[in-house]
């Protein structure tokens, strides 16, 4: 294979990954807007829109990968890279099935009962974190640049802390009370995204830790504390 055609071929790969990240950024945007508007029957079908590209643009990335090693044989740099496209390939479409479990999960959620204000807050904050998180991690990948990459991880730690407050809000708030069957289906429900926001957490956690094999060569992610070079 010549040089061009390398070239181009890793040009598709790049293309129809940054396809892929917009739009489970794009998702995002949806969830974020239906905690807000859960009667929006639009975004319900744009959010499973966007999933089914999600899942084709990963089928079809995946066999790029495939492609790009077996015809030719790559330096260093060059499979670190491939590699790398890769891994994050994998968490974007994991992040695109999990943001789909939210917005299942907040269609049947009634955040417009007294007793939730307290957890919808505190799911807001989540959304907003972890949103931050995963566009900076895309980024960081995108730029190369390690500063953000660390900042992503460091991130993680918000996300935890407002997973375990939100699960003794409702502990504190719900513990030896009479419930009726709404407020324990929004209890579920809740439980359910918090879980979910933590897990896209880890996913752009797991983005910047790529990002940062990429440039450094270094894989991070079984050491016991990742150092901060910020």
């Amino acid at each position: 294979m010549t040089t061009t055609s390398k070239k181009n071929e890793l040009k598709i790969l790049l293309n129809d990954f940054e396809f892929m990240c917009a739009t489970a950024l794009s998702q995002m945007k949806t969830a974020a807007s239906l905690l807000q508007n859960p009667e929006n029957e639009t975004l319900y079908s744009e959010a499973e829109a966007n999933e089914i590209i999600l899942d084709r643009l990963e089928v079809k990335i995946r066999e790029e990968v495939v492609f790009a090693i077996f015809k030719f044989t790559p330096r260093a740099a060059d499979l670190r890279l491939i590699i790398t496209y890769q891994d994050i390939t994998t968490n974007i479409e994991r992040v695109g099935d999990i943001l789909l479990n939210i917005i299942h999960s907040l269609k049947r959620t009634n955040f417009q009962h007294k007793d939730f204000v307290q957890e919808k807050a505190m799911i807001e904050k989540m959304f907003k974190l972890v949103d931050e998180m995963l566009r900076n991690a895309v980024f960081a990948f995108a730029n190369e640049d390690t500063k953000i990459s660390y900042a992503v991880i460091e991130k993680d730690d918000e996300v935890d802390e407002c997973f375990h407050q939100i699960g003794k809000m409702l502990e504190d708030d719900f513990t030896d009370k009479m419930l009726d069957r709404e407020r324990i289906r929004n209890i579920i429900n809740i439980k359910s995204m918090s879980y979910n926001l933590e897990r896209i957490g880890d996913s752009a956690t797991n983005i910047a830790e790529a990002a940062i094999y990429l440039v450094e060569g270094t894989d991070i992610r079984h050491t016991a504390n990742a150092e901060c070079k910020m």
